[in-house]
């Protein structure tokens, strides 16, 4: 798993299993001494956020067609998707419809929560920007050749 592995890198630390992403960052950026926005800090940002998201995201798009496809409706209804599209295809281009914020799908899936899912572009852009929770987009595109790629958005802010 990408997110273990990145956490590896710095063995003092231990991440909280019940703790979100961010909250898990934070305390990693104090244990290591990090500057918030410097640019380590940034660096470490980004590679945690593509690690978590290539563990939790990226891995429902892998494996045979039949294991692709039952993870990609799997999302799709943990996405509120209906009716569940029948084909891979048809799966992701319901899914670049979704107006969800990554950080929190993600999160939703480490803590086993519901995640929500926003109505309108609008609402998604003004939820990310108030909580912080941005994903780096470009290097997001530039890492994933499939299912990130897809929920991606660009949200200015």
């Amino acid at each position: 798993m990408a997110e273990q592995k990145y956490f590896d890198r710095y063995p003092t630390f231990e991440p909280d299993p019940n703790a979100g992403l961010l909250k898990n960052f934070e305390q990693l950026t104090i244990s290591n001494g990090w500057q918030p926005n410097s640019k380590k800090h940034k660096k470490e940002r980004k590679a945690y956020l593509i690690a978590a998201a290539e563990t939790h995201i990226e891995s429902i798009d892998s494996g045979g067609a039949a294991e692709r496809l039952a993870g990609l409706q799997g999302l799709c209804r943990e996405l509120q998707i209906s009716p569940i599209p029948t084909s891979i295809t048809q799966c992701k281009k319901e899914l670049k419809k979704v107006n969800v914020c990554i950080i929190d799908l993600i999160d939703s899936r480490r803590l086993h929560t519901q995640v929500k899912v926003f109505q309108s572009y609008h609402a998604l852009q003004q939820h990310v920007t108030t909580r912080k929770h941005f994903f780096p987009l470009i290097d997001g595109k530039k890492k994933s050749n499939g299912l990130l790629k897809v929920l991606l958005r660009k949200i200015l802010g």
